[in-house]
């Protein structure tokens, strides 16, 4: 498994002992190699990612002149990337900052190799398990692998399933025999999924917003939530977030 890593940190000292500390993470676990490109600013990152495409980890200092590592997380959600971001620095004062960007660790320096290397076997245990999830929607016309966390939320049409997609794609499955709660049952199954009312399965992580009436989610999608489920939903919701963030100050 080769890991596509992007380190963005001003202080040339931290780019060799990042490398150092890679290096003999790679000894410790030989299946998982690193690809690891270094950068000094934000601005040159979002730059090559722009030419280059996405990493799937992000390890950034905080403070960086200019640019610093909040606002260069914050940029990489905005733009979609759900790549892991961990944060490095000197000063815990932005731990409660980089929660809004979904934090994978918070790093303090001088960084300790045991500290790192136990960010590094969570970060690849859940790129490795987001690999590993998928759904086989079945359509009238043939049967589509969707990657999980791609789906924003599932409607019941009748008697088939409407799955909505952060890449705006719509697919309608072929009709289901049996409860609904049945046919959404793979779903259910992964965490940050909730069944909403008799007809919906939303997937909680982009949900931005819930009234008393709807939660509302990423792209301009909106899910009715029934009168008497409004407080269920919305703890569902917030614990969630609370579980989910996983920053720790290591």
């Amino acid at each position: 498994m080769q890991i596509q890593l992007a380190l963005c940190d001003d202080e040339k000292a931290c780019h060799e002992t990042t490398k150092k500390l890679l290096a003999e993470y790679k000894e410790k676990v030989p299946s998982v190699s690193f690809a690891l490109t270094g950068f000094t600013s934000g601005r040159e990152l979002l730059n090559h990612i722009a030419v280059n495409g996405a990493f799937d980890i992000y390890l950034l200092d905080i403070i960086m002149p200019d640019f610093n590592g909040i606002r260069l997380g914050t940029a990489l959600r905005d733009q979609g990337d759900d790549g892991l971001i961990v944060y490095l620095t000197s000063s815990p004062d932005f731990a409660v900052e980089s929660y809004n960007t979904d934090a994978l660790h918070y790093l303090l320096k001088p960084i300790d190799s045991s500290q790192f290397f136990r960010c590094m076997d969570k970060a690849v245990s859940r790129l490795k398990h987001s690999l590993s999830e998928t759904l086989p929607i079945k359509t009238p016309d043939s049967t589509r692998i969707v990657s999980i966390r791609d789906i924003l939320y599932a409607e019941r049409v009748n008697y088939r399933i409407r799955y909505y997609l952060n890449d705006n794609t719509v697919i309608d499955g072929v009709s289901f025999n049996g409860s609904f709660q049945n046919a959404v049952a793979p779903l259910t199954s992964c965490p940050g999924f909730l069944t909403v009312g008799a007809s919906f399965v939303v997937n909680l992580y982009y949900v931005t917003e819930i009234t008393r009436t709807d939660m509302l989610l990423t792209g301009s999608h909106s899910v009715p939530i029934p009168r008497r489920s409004y407080e269920a939903v919305k703890s569902k919701w917030a614990d969630y977030w609370l579980n989910r963030g996983e920053i720790h100050v290591l």
